[in-house]
């Protein structure tokens, strides 16, 4: 439970001291009546009223979205970062894409549901919703399956849309993708566009931001080859910024 750093890989590399989470609460919350929820909660000692949910990539709750979950929360949230594996965390893309691909999504979507539910429960009046590759998939599936949420950030993850019918949202969207993305029919910039064209078909508040010299995973703090210092700075002022405008 909580963050767990992760083996130095080419897909996850050891972070440098100043960009470990340096948040110490563990968080459980309940799913279906039973504390059986879990994740990394992070306030930065602010007083927010404003919570803001985080789902992980397929690698798992590991330091880097801890650090990511720490970032948000400057900017005044409360961010739980959800443990979507329960604690497991890869340290290889075999590893990873076994447990994507064992992954019960409805189950996760409840778990996120949960957890938004469970941060308004201790005060936080409007929830916010962001993720990274998976848990970009994730976000999406979780707005266009319940209405907890009254603003949500996915990154660079589309899901099936049969399972999240995106007309269904009811909250804003700010969708970010990369402009040199190459995973195919689940985050490049084709598979954005037709999750784009659904939404304004849908009648959604979408915002679609193609981020030019981003590949896949360009937000992601932990893997040097594909991290984009910049970019990443830009896309989360832009994702605090607008949560602020529609939940402050």
């Amino acid at each position: 439970m909580g963050c767990t750093a992760s083996k130095a890989t080419n897909a996850t590399e050891a972070l440098p001291k100043s960009l470990v989470a340096s948040g110490t609460r563990n968080f459980t919350f309940k799913v279906d009546g039973k504390e059986d929820g879990q994740g990394y909660f992070a306030t930065q000692g602010r007083d927010s009223k404003i919570g803001v949910i985080l789902i992980q990539e397929w690698w798992g709750l590991n330091e880097s979205i801890c650090a990511t979950a720490d970032t948000f929360a400057s900017q005044g949230f409360a961010v739980l970062a959800v443990d979507i594996y329960r604690g497991k965390i890869a340290d290889s893309r075999e590893k990873a894409g076994h447990l994507m691909g064992g992954l019960d999504f409805g189950a996760a979507v409840q778990d996120i549901v949960f957890a938004a539910k469970a941060l308004k429960e201790k005060g936080y009046a409007k929830v916010g919703i962001t993720g990274f590759c998976m848990g970009g998939a994730l976000t999406i599936a979780a707005v266009a399956n319940s209405t907890e949420f009254s603003a949500a950030a996915p990154f660079y993850g589309v899901p099936d849309l049969t399972k999240a019918p995106v007309a269904n949202i009811k909250c804003p969207v700010l969708a970010h993708f990369g402009e040199d993305d190459d995973s195919k029919g689940f985050a490049d910039p084709e598979t954005a566009k037709k999750l784009e064209a659904a939404a304004v078909e849908g009648g959604v508040d979408f915002t679609l931001h193609m981020w030019k010299g981003a590949g896949h995973a360009f937000m992601n703090q932990g893997n040097p080859k594909t991290y984009r210092p910049e970019l990443a700075k830009q896309a989360l002022e832009e994702t605090g910024d607008f949560f602020k405008r529609h939940m402050f």
